[in-house]
């Protein structure tokens, strides 16, 4: 019987053939080169040759249920993807629980392994071993395991790569890579786009100028996060999935990739690989399309040439001036200690049966554990291997005949091949479940499935529908654990344990369902109804379409020349054409000369929108650069907004940009603040609005003059920077200094705080997270700068807590199809928001948004409905909740020295730092309170913008507002308005009037939203850009469109709503909108093609329906215009399909 093993490596598999031999009676000894368990998942700063070695940020691909030894579940409050240093943690735990250490000789190199001289009667081996400090030593053993991994010989291709010895920068293997900050302002290209790649190409692109990733195929990209936010391999992971993969394997691959593309359009990013999604293992990273889609990586192929320090790709684009290339192209693999009659190969594989035993040994005491890269987690793996070894050591179980091993390997090789897309890098892939349940047919432990449906359905339902956990195989056979079964009833209790850090509010009952359900009920009636009955639909078309015309953001009311032709088509009668309103407002004394105050976004179109009424800016900017809130600054400025230097707009290019100046079309979609500063520079360029600007001058006073009753004129008092002050007259004054100013700092709310022994500090002063590696750390509010702030913090921190007083619904930048998420926002959603109960929009919303991740679950669900306050947008934050390494916490009650007392009761100690990410305050101290009177954040204004105290009309709050969506358009609506104002081309109604709708707009915030000094300048992008237009006259005219150019009518009311709309008619129309809104689509995908992606075959049934509808439409067009038919007994939406063809998305 064999007695003595030899284990070679203390990584996860040695540790698991460790326990296996003790379990089997066998007596191991293991021998590790370093001075510490874990292998690959043990963290070092250098790199050591000959081990492997991993990065500061990496966390793990599996959830921990799925990587856990199957008769040691990790504890409940591990999170579900751990970081390297808590899978290290549990490694160590198991190692303590089963007593492993003893076994384990640290600092101990094999450097020989070889048969022993009676090997053929014995099977026993030689190995020779050195240990640090003494010499070599040689010794006898039953049996070998080896278990070094393939991860520790870096393959670094340069022959591949021409010119790469001319390259003028500094380039290195993944495996050297340790962390981003050495890579501070570098432009960087990584090859290659496996998990490493990936992780690295997104790490670096948070400090890099920029990164580029190549790929010489492309890649499948999954997330960690699942449906629901739960772990996706351990939704994934489950028998049900397996069968449809084995025996509908076309079907379910195309259904797969057809799901991923949903999250992300693998072919607008550039990622799509030529091979089906089943045909490599994906790639698992949350953060890379984030990263893609604000262009901070640029996906791009593979690399052709160097020449000195520029890179040349495939596709003849070059990148110059590169600092640093980073290959992660893969791992060779070998074995230099054993003998090289054992290291034959199949194909790219080594030749072993079943990725474990050499065929050619006359004995089988030799095991290669862990060799393999399967679809799943590799601990259970080499476990099962091990289990499996240590079985045929102790001869309880046989091997087949030699000749039938190789059959059986050139058969597996093959099919894998056939499977897989192969090369000299991947050639170990195998299935997860269909591996795992070979191995434990050869052990004797795969589940008995019919047997336990009869005898405990509630198990067997579990193993056979439920996530394949390795704990399933413990339940029968030898090395049967009594807890198995328990393990997997309360495996969904552990995932969820980690994220039950905040109590939650429990969801109310809604009338939702019942509504849903009458509404369709009663949509199928009238459905039914409409068949049977012959007479028009819409009885009275005149009365519908002015009942439309009454929904903000709709239609709005035809022209004459319109009607003219709506009554030729016999769509409408006289009743129409008799409710047009058309009121010339009465002109004025012009006002001429405008100040501007502040040169940021909203300054900026001021200026320009004072130009384009033939008004005379003057701008008082008190920095020396234009750009306002978006200027970085390392140190932050007193009454100056301030940015930290990570952060990327939440709304996109096409939705924010000036309505006269589309943003570049190479420009990222989600664009970096230094990308925003370009864009303002090449606006103000553009318009030569820099002219107008006086830099380094604040502005001290602002008072109406003593004819102020008769002249509307004011008194700016301004000082310069040799501080000299200035008294200027203006016939008008519009100020826009934002709402980012003055940090609101509620230290009174946090009883303690004077005790507080670390440092606390505003979002506001909040840069880079460098400074704060190692620490503890809390930041207090979840709005857009705490969550950005609390990810960003939690790569470099020991611990990062997020505390939250109500929660919050996170949005991501990243929507359907990977387009965009704000580009949805258009007026069909606003339709569906003015006329469906305001509970079940919510109901519908926040159902969409938990699908992604459960907001309860995660516990940042707040008591109050999705659209009752502004939502945080920040793509990151889930997966770092998953990972642990953001904690979500509730209020904080108190503070003791340095431990800080939430509202639970729980509490956190030895917290180093406090960041209060608590919102701002706006004032205006230049001007008087009887002017404009602010008393917790609430300021009198109507339509946001007018004082209406004031006699005359000549002073505008600019860009006061927080609009579910983008600022820059906003603004530059207000702009536009207040410039004609001023100009007296529209009229303000009479003061009552205004009071009345700045009541009535406050009414019904408080109604909608949470009390919050957050909520008191909140507006509806579409409704609110429609009433100002209404103002300005430059609504879209839809009816009109849709009659003269329904390309361009159906863009407007079904594609997203962008800026350019309101310049197709009217004050300040501009004659690109109409090709902006035609090619706004190519804007938002010609960043992400950097990389050519292979072409899908066209589906022929496609090709003959898209001919097929065309003909038909026609046929009925003639059909509607030989019988003189009424248009509009069609529906609405037959009608808008109908037109269709004329979308060009790509």
């Amino acid at each position: 019987m064999t007695r003595r093993v030899a284990v070679i490596g203390a990584g996860c598999s040695g540790l698991a053939c460790i326990k296996c031999c003790l379990d089997e009676g066998l007596v191991p000894v293991c021998f590790e080169s370093s001075d510490d368990i874990g292998g690959l998942w043990r963290y070092k700063e250098k790199p050591e040759p000959g081990r492997s070695n991993i990065y500061r940020s990496l966390i793990c691909n599996s959830s921990k249920e799925m990587l856990s030894y199957s008769d040691f579940p990790p504890p409940a409050e591990f999170p579900n993807n751990m970081h390297h240093s808590q899978l290290l943690q549990y490694l160590q735990l198991y190692v303590e629980h089963f007593d492993l250490l003893q076994h384990i000789q640290f600092q101990t190199t094999v450097s020989c392994v070889k048969q022993g001289p009676d090997f053929s009667r014995s099977g026993q081996w030689v190995v020779e071993t050195e240990k640090k400090g003494s010499g070599k030593e040689s010794h006898i053993f039953d049996a070998v395991m080896v278990c070094t991994g393939h991860y520790t010989q870096p393959h670094l291709p340069l022959k591949d790569f021409p010119g790469i010895s001319t390259f003028a920068g500094k380039y290195f293997h993944s495996w050297e890579y340790g962390f981003a900050e050495d890579l501070q302002g570098k432009r960087i290209v990584v090859v290659g786009i496996g998990n490493s790649g990936g992780d690295i190409a997104a790490d670096s692109s948070r400090v890099a100028e920029q990164v580029y990733l190549s790929t010489r195929r492309g890649a499948w990209v999954v997330s960690r996060i699942g449906d629901d936010g739960l772990p996706a391999d351990f939704m994934q992971g489950a028998r049900l999935s397996m069968l449809v993969q084995r025996y509908l394997p076309s079907w379910a691959d195309k259904c797969t990739a057809q799901t991923v593309n949903q999250h992300l359009n693998h072919r607008l990013y550039g990622l799509l690989p030529s091979h089906g999604f089943s045909k490599q293992i994906p790639v698992v990273n949350d953060d890379l399309p984030g990263r893609i889609i604000s262009g901070r990586v640029v996906v791009k192929p593979n690399v052709k040439e160097f020449r000195g320090s520029s890179v040349v790709f495939e596709d003849g684009t070059v990148v110059d001036k590169v600092d640093v290339v980073v290959f992660a192209t893969g791992y060779n693999y070998d074995f230099p200690f054993l003998p090289s009659s054992l290291k034959a190969k199949a194909g790219y594989r080594m030749s072993l049966y079943k990725h474990v035993f050499p065929p050619s040994l006359e004995c089988p005491t030799l095991a290669v554990i862990g060799f393999i890269h399967g679809l799943g987690a590799i601990i259970p793996l080499a476990e099962m291997q091990a289990r499996w070894a240590t079985r045929v050591f102790q001869g309880l179980q046989k091997l087949p005949p030699q000749k039938r091993m190789l059959l059986d390997i050139e058969k597996e090789t093959r099919e894998m091949h056939q499977r897989f897309a192969c090369s000299k890098r991947n050639p170990l892939q195998v299935e997860y479940i269909p591996y795992m349940d070979d191995l434990a047919r050869q052990v004797g432990v795969l589940p008995n499935f019919l047997g336990l449906l009869l005898r405990d359905p509630r198990l067997g339902l579990s193993v056979l529908l439920g996530p394949c956990t390795p704990y399933q195989y413990r339940l029968r056979g030898p090395g049967r654990w009594e807890g198995a079964r328990q393990a997997i009833l309360t495996q969904w209790e552990r995932v969820t344990r980690p994220f039950k850090t905040r109590p939650v509010p429990e969801a109310q009952a809604s009338a939702a369902p019942l509504l849903l359900t009458v509404s369709c009920a009663a949509l199928l009636l009238a459905a039914v109804y409409s068949q049977r009955k012959t007479p028009a639909i819409l009885p009275d078309p005149a009365a519908v379409l002015n009942r439309l015309c009454s929904l903000p953001g709709i239609i709005i009311l035809p022209s004459e020349a319109e009607v003219c032709i709506l009554q030729r088509l016999t769509l409408v009668g006289s009743s129409l054409h008799r409710s047009i309103l058309i009121e010339v407002p009465a002109r004025s004394t012009m006002a001429r000369r405008v100040a501007v105050i502040g040169a940021g976004s909203s300054g900026l179109a001021c200026i320009k929108c004072c130009l384009d009424e033939g008004l005379v800016p003057v701008c008082f900017e008190s920095s020396d650069d234009i750009g306002g809130l978006w200027r970085y600054k390392e140190n932050p400025e007193s009454d100056r907004a301030s940015i930290y230097h990570s952060v990327i707009i939440n709304t996109s290019k096409e939705m924010m940009c000036f309505s006269d100046f589309p943003i570049p079309a190479e420009f990222p979609n989600y664009m970096h603040n230094s990308l925003i500063m370009d864009y303002f520079r090449m606006y103000a360029e553009h318009f030569q609005l820099t002219r107008h600007v006086r830099f380094q001058t604040s502005v001290c006073s602002v008072n109406q003059r003593p004819d102020f009753s008769q002249s509307g004129q004011w008194d700016v008092v301004t000082e310069n920077r040799e501080g000299r002050k200035e008294k200027h007259i203006f016939d008008a004054v519009m100020i826009c200094i934002g709402h980012h100013v003055y940090p609101n700092m509620p230290l009174k709310d946090f009883p303690g705080i004077e005790t507080f022994k670390g440092t606390y500090f505003h979002s506001r002063d909040y840069k880079t997270p460098e400074e704060w590696r190692g620490k503890r750390v809390v930041v207090i509010g979840i709005g857009n700068s705490g969550g950005d702030i609390a990810v960003e913090l939690s790569r470099v921190t020991k611990q990062l807590f997020l505390s939250t007083r109500r929660g919050a619904w996170i949005l991501n930048r990243v929507g359907d199809n990977g387009f965009p998420l704000d580009i949805s926002f258009n007026r069909v959603l606003n339709l569906l928001r003015v006329i469906l109960p305001f509970s079940l929009l919510c109901r519908l919303g926040e159902s969409r948004l938990n699908q992604r991740f459960n907001h309860k679950l995660y516990a940042l669900q707040p008591k109050h409905r999705l659209f009752s306050q502004h939502p945080t947008v920040n793509d990151e934050l889930p997966n770092r909740i998953l990972s642990g390494t953001v904690c979500v916490k509730p209020n904080v009650c108190q503070f003791q020295g340095s431990s800080v007392v939430f509202e639970d009761g729980t509490v956190e100690e030895d917290i180093d730092l406090v960041v209060f990410a608590t919102g701002y305050s706006f004032s205006y101290p230049f001007l008087s309170s009887s002017v404009l009177g602010v008393t917790e954040n609430r300021a009198s204004l109507y339509k946001y913008v007018f004082p209406p105290e004031l006699e005359r009309p000549t002073l505008a709050i600019i860009g006061l507002v927080q609009p579910l969506g983008a600022i820059m358009p906003v603004a530059e609506m207000q702009a536009r308005w207040a410039a004609r104002v001023f100009k007296g081309l529209n009229k303000l109604p009479p003061k009552d009037a205004m009071l009345k709708d700045i009541k009535e707009k406050a009414e019904t915030m408080a109604k909608r939203y949470v009390t919050s000094p957050r909520h008191t300048i909140q507006v509806d992008y579409v409704p609110y850009m429609d009433e100002l237009a209404r103002e300005v006259g430059v609504r879209p005219n839809f009816l009109g469109l849709l009659l003269r150019d329904p390309r361009v009518g159906l863009s407007v009311l079904l594609g997203p709503c962008t800026p350019y709309q309101f310049r197709l008619r009217g004050p300040g129309r501009w004659e690109g909108a109409r090709q902006a809104i035609l090619t706004q689509w190519e804007r938002v995908a010609k960043p992400m093609k950097t990389r050519p992606v292979p072409e899908c075959p066209r589906s022929s049934t496609l090709s003959l329906l898209l001919p097929v509808s065309v003909a038909t439409l026609l046929l009925a067009v003639l059909y509607i215009k030989k019988n003189n038919l009424t248009v509009l007994q069609d529906s609405a939406n037959s009608l808008l399909d109908s037109w269709k063809m004329y979308f060009a998305v790509p």
